[in-house]
C-alpha cells in the first residue's frame, strides 16, 4: 500500500508542477506552444515517466529534477525572446512560398524547409483555398500553418521591430531597410528604436507601439 501512495504522491507532484508551469508561462493551449515547449514537455513527461514506478530514486530528487527542467524550458524561451539569433534557431522565421502570385521555388526545394507542397495544398483547401491559381501571397509559419493571401485581399501587416529590435527578415520581405525604417519612425516623432515596442507596417502606414504603451501613427 506504501508502493502505491508513493507513486500516486509522485504522479500528483509531477502534474502540479507541470501544470504550474503551463499557467505561469501563459501557454496552456497547444497553438500557443513553441518547439521548445514541445520539446521540454516531452522530457519532463520523460522524467515523470521514468521515475513515477521507480522507488529507489528519492522523493526530494525527482522534485529537483522536475524544477532544473522546468527552470530551463524557461530560460531557454527567455533567450528566444531577447536574441533573434536563438530564436530563428529553436523556432524558425516563416518562409514565403508564394509572391506576387509567383512561387518561390528556391525556398520550396531547399532541403533543409522540408516543404510538402500536398501538405501546403491541403492546409489552403481547409481554408476554404481551392486552388494556388487563386494565390497572391503564401507563406509557413514556424507552427506548421499556412498564410494566405488571394488574388484582390489585403496583404497582412508586416512586425518591423519588437522589444525594440529591428527584425530584419521581416524588412527584408518587403524589400527596405534599417535606413527607411529610421526615416519612418523619425517622421512620427521617434528617435530610438529602443523606445519601440511593436512597430506595424500595414498598407503602407507605420503604426508604433511604445514601451509606455503610447501609439503613434
Amino acid at each position: 500500500m506504501e508502493y502505491y501512495l508513493l507513486v500516486l504522491a509522485k504522479f500528483v507532484i509531477g502534474f502540479l508542477i507541470v501544470i504550474s508551469h503551463l499557467n505561469f508561462s501563459g501557454k496552456t493551449q497547444l497553438s500557443q506552444m513553441t518547439p521548445v515547449d514541445f520539446i521540454g514537455n516531452f522530457v519532463l513527461g520523460g522524467i515523470i515517466g521514468g521515475v513515477i514506478y521507480n522507488d529507489v530514486i528519492p522523493l526530494y530528487q525527482y522534485i529537483i529534477v522536475l524544477v532544473i527542467g522546468v527552470m530551463l524550458i524557461s530560460l531557454l524561451n527567455s533567450i528566444s525572446k531577447r536574441f533573434f539569433l536563438f530564436r530563428s534557431f529553436a523556432i524558425g522565421n516563416p518562409i514565403p512560398i508564394v509572391k506576387d502570385g509567383k512561387f518561390i521555388m528556391e525556398n520550396i526545394l531547399r532541403r533543409r524547409n522540408k516543404i510538402d507542397i500536398l501538405n501546403v495544398a491541403s492546409q489552403l483547401h481547409a481554408q476554404g483555398i481551392h486552388s494556388f491559381q487563386n494565390l497572391k501571397y503564401a507563406q509557413i509559419e514556424p507552427g506548421g500553418q499556412i498564410t494566405a493571401v488571394c488574388e484582390g485581399a489585403e496583404m497582412p501587416s508586416v512586425i518591423l521591430v519588437k522589444d525594440g529590435r529591428v527584425r530584419h527578415s521581416e524588412l527584408d520581405a518587403i524589400q527596405k531597410d534599417e535606413e527607411w525604417l529610421h526615416e519612418k519612425i523619425t517622421a512620427l516623432g521617434v528617435k530610438e528604436v529602443s523606445d519601440i515596442f511593436l512597430a506595424e507596417f500595414w498598407q503602407g502606414q507605420m503604426t508604433l507601439v511604445m514601451t509606455d504603451g503610447k501609439v503613434c501613427r
